[in-house]
């Protein structure tokens, strides 16, 4: 109960800080017919005693009081909306620490697997999580496209070797343009919905450089072919998408 509300901590401080936002806005607008009243009585003070017009401190002096409550309200929902920001962003640090973490776990163990079992050992078992995937799958047959699969997607789709080749190359114009590009674009390049994380992982043509070797995202198409001989195309990055791509 306690991590769940930690977790929900961001989405309640938001709330509180939006419901905070418009009790300031009422609470000032009754404190404004408050400090009036005092300033009208006031001035009808001053005038029946023959005095000269209240000065403004004076006026500051009989009606500050009247804003204290939405002055507290206003903080307390500034002090919310700060909360808020600073916890969402140590939630997002976390996540991108965990990414990291399954990353090079990742790494280690498709090298792991090749000392051990062999050079192609990495490449066999991605082949037989591939059919297995296929077997999953309602077998996409019935149009004149080629059928692609891409593990971090998950799942078969149908698409002409030119319009994959075209998503590819429009990845790579803007990782170039831009100096960056993000999962999620590959997919929106394919014309296909975007996955959860897709859009904090990615390729940065500086990270590339300088940690991972890399200048350029590069595509295998690999061919597996099923036990009942259809042919599939799995779409593989030689460069993984990391989440630490802008940081250099």
């Amino acid at each position: 109960m306690k991590h769940q509300l930690y977790r929900a901590s961001p989405i309640i401080l938001t709330c509180v800080g939006a419901i905070g936002v418009i009790a300031t806005a009422v609470m000032a607008a009754n404190a404004t017919i408050k400090a009036k009243s005092h300033c009208t009585k006031l001035y009808l003070e001053k005038r029946s005693c023959l005095d000269d017009e209240p000065k403004p401190i004076e006026y500051v002096k009989v009606a500050w009081h009247c804003y204290i409550p939405a002055a507290a309200v206003g903080l307390a929902t500034i002090a919310c909306i700060f909360g808020a920001n600073a916890l969402n962003k140590h939630q997002q640090a976390a996540i991108t620490s965990a990414y990291i973490l399954l990353d090079s776990a990742y790494r280690e163990y498709r090298t792991k697997a090749n000392q051990l079992f062999g050079e192609n050992a990495d490449t066999q078992i991605r082949d037989s999580l591939t059919k297995d995937k296929y077997v999953e799958s309602n077998s996409p047959t019935g149009s004149d496209k080629l059928i692609f699969f891409e593990e971090y997607y998950g799942k078969f789709f149908e698409r002409t070797e030119e319009e994959v080749l075209l998503a590819e190359y429009h990845l790579n114009r803007n990782f170039i343009l831009r100096g960056y590009a993000t999962l999620n674009e590959f997919y929106e390049f394919l014309n296909l919905p975007p996955v959860k994380g897709g859009d904090i992982l990615g390729w940065g043509l500086y990270a590339g450089e300088a940690f991972y070797g890399y200048s350029w995202v590069d595509f295998n198409h690999r061919l597996v072919t099923m036990d009942d001989g259809m042919e599939c195309r799995a779409i593989e990055f030689p460069f993984l998408p990391t989440v630490d791509y802008l940081d250099y």
